[in-house]
C-alpha cells in the first residue's frame, strides 16, 4: 500500500470539515444522544487553527488525517479520521505503526482518548498493543 503524509494546506479546510462530520456524527449520537452543528464547527475550529494537520494520501488523493502532539513525557495521538469507504483496508493501522516507531525512536509512549461508541477504532488500538490507562463516562484513555 503507498501512503504518504503531508501538512495540511489551505485547501483542504472543506474537505477536513466533512471529513469530521462524516467520521463523527453516528459516534457521537450513538456516545451523547445528539449531535450539535455549532459545537462540533467549534472543536473543528480549533483543531484547524491551534494544532498541526497532517494529511493522509493514497495514491495522492486525500483520505484521512491525524494529529500528534508533543507532549514532555508521551507523543499524544489526538485524532486520526480515515474516510469511511477507505476504513478496514489497513491505512490507520499503517499510519499508527509509523507514529510508534517515531515514538520508540525517542523513547516516548504514545497515548490516545476512544470513545467508547468506538468500538471498531478501540479494537484496532488493542490488537496494535495499546491499553487503558483510564475510563472515563465517555471515552477510555490508551497507551
Amino acid at each position: 500500500m503507498t501512503i504518504r503524509i503531508r501538512p495540511v494546506e489551505q485547501s483542504d479546510y472543506d474537505w477536513l470539515l466533512d471529513l469530521h462530520h462524516t467520521v463523527y456524527r453516528e459516534l457521537i449520537i450513538n456516545e451523547f444522544g445528539y449531535w450539535d452543528d455549532d459545537e462540533e464547527l467549534g472543536l473543528f475550529l480549533e483543531a484547524w487553527e491551534t494544532k498541526k494537520i497532517d494529511i493522509i494520501l493514497k495514491q495522492d488523493k486525500p483520505v484521512g488525517m491525524f494529529i500528534i502532539q508533543r507532549q514532555d513525557d508521551y507523543l499524544w495521538l489526538d485524532e486520526i479520521q480515515v474516510e469511511p469507504q477507505f476504513q478496514n483496508q489497513g491505512i490507520g493501522t499503517e499510519i499508527i505503526m509509523q507514529l510508534i516507531l517515531r515514538a520508540r525512536k525517542i523513547s516516548l509512549p504514545i497515548r490516545l482518548r476512544v470513545l467508547h461508541a468506538n468500538q471498531g477504532a478501540y479494537r484496532l488500538y488493542r490488537k496494535l498493543g495499546f491499553q487503558n490507562i483510564c475510563r472515563a463516562e465517555h471515552h477510555n484513555v490508551m497507551e
